[in-house]
């Protein structure tokens, strides 16, 4: 056993939604998003962070809001089901914001119709439903010059987030400091954003994550694993910079040293595939079509991902073909951008896909 490192001490994790001990930030995107919302008329009230699971979303917003936090003058809440009613939420979460309650005590603010312990003798504004309590609150916020940024993990177009939209719109119009990041599947933000009613969210400005930085990704593996170069890119190529799969690799060659001095990239496949396939893969491929899931497993038998072969395999004649093309490139699942080829984004997917038929 490799008696430098403990197994203990595993500074990669293979759990979700929470910003890792070592993880390879989106610096770029990240400047982009709150140097907008920094501005004194910010561009987009809402933004949009989308990809496949397993890409990094909820790491990034939770990254972002972070940093928001300890900003001076912005007040984050975190809404944590995005199916339930948002309002309320929201109203509850300013609530147990420290030092809002006294300020909105001090307002003369009655939201009790909520639940919430938040009453006062003779109010100024009695709150009636949910709308009107966030309404007040904002209202109240914006006399001390507050900003108020909320956060939404894995959104779907649900009536929740209809109704939550058209108060946001009603909110603007007032001229409230209300901004919104949400994250969500490519296809559900799609849903979203094709209700042209849902004009605050039809607005809103789109992110779509692309893979870490591969270089990134070796020089984070040659510093926390102490491997050579030729070693810490051969790990990085493995991942083809997918964010869980930077996670995976790093993780199970951490366990592998504490174990052996010397470790072959080759002997890590199997439990690599297996954690691929337990925490994101089974979910990713249970979430396709049937024939979807026909176009992946024709494309990962094919030397190359040529279009025409990948038809030949199954069949089907163009228009067709590009629809379900189409859709995987909208899931983050396969690359269209050379022409007449189609690849495999995900690390050792094909092998997955394979597997399946």
């Amino acid at each position: 056993m490799n008696k430098n490192i403990l197994a203990s001490e595993n500074p990669f994790t293979l759990q979700f939604s929470y910003i890792p001990p070592q993880y390879i930030t989106r610096k770029a995107l990240i400047n982009d998003i709150i140097g907008d919302l920094d501005r004194d008329i910010p561009t987009f009230r809402c933004h949009f962070l989308t990809g496949v699971r397993g890409a990094g979303k909820s790491v990034l917003m939770a990254e972002i809001s972070n940093i928001i936090r300890e900003k001076k003058d912005w007040i984050t809440v975190d809404i944590p089901d995005p199916t339930a009613n948002i309002l309320e939420a929201l109203a509850r979460g300013l609530c147990r914001q420290p030092g809002l309650r006294a300020l909105f005590i001090e307002a003369k603010l009655d939201i009790s119709i909520l639940g919430i312990n938040l009453s006062v003798k003779k109010p100024d504004f009695v709150a009636s439903n949910e709308y009107d309590a966030v309404d007040m609150m904002l209202k109240a916020l914006g006399k001390f010059k507050k900003r108020v940024l909320v956060t939404i993990d894995e959104v779907t177009y649900n009536s929740q987030i209809g109704s939550f939209s058209h108060a946001l719109s009603a909110y603007a119009r007032a001229g409230y400091e209300l901004y919104v990041i949400m994250t969500g599947l490519k296809e559900n933000i799609k849903a979203i954003k094709n209700d042209k009613s849902l004009t605050f969210l039809y607005r809103a400005k789109e992110h779509e994550l692309e893979p870490l930085n591969i270089s990134s990704i070796i020089n984070t593996y040659g510093r926390v694993l102490g491997v050579d170069a030729e070693t810490a890119e051969e790990l990085a190529r493995l991942t083809k910079g997918y964010s869980f799969a930077f996670q995976v690799v790093g993780y199970i060659y951490w366990n592998a040293l504490c174990k052996q001095n010397k470790v072959e990239v080759k002997d890590l496949l199997s439990e690599f595939d297996q954690y691929l396939a337990e925490f994101a893969y089974d979910k990713i491929w249970s979430e396709l079509a049937p024939t979807e899931r026909k176009v992946v497993s024709a494309l990962a038998s094919t030397v190359d991902g040529k279009v025409s072969e990948i038809r030949e395999i199954l069949e089907m004649e163009s228009g067709k073909f590009s629809v379900y093309r189409e859709r995987l490139i909208d899931k983050g699942i396969v690359d269209g951008k050379e022409y007449g080829y189609l690849k495999l984004k995900l690390p050792r997917f094909a092998e997955y896909a394979l597997l399946q038929r």
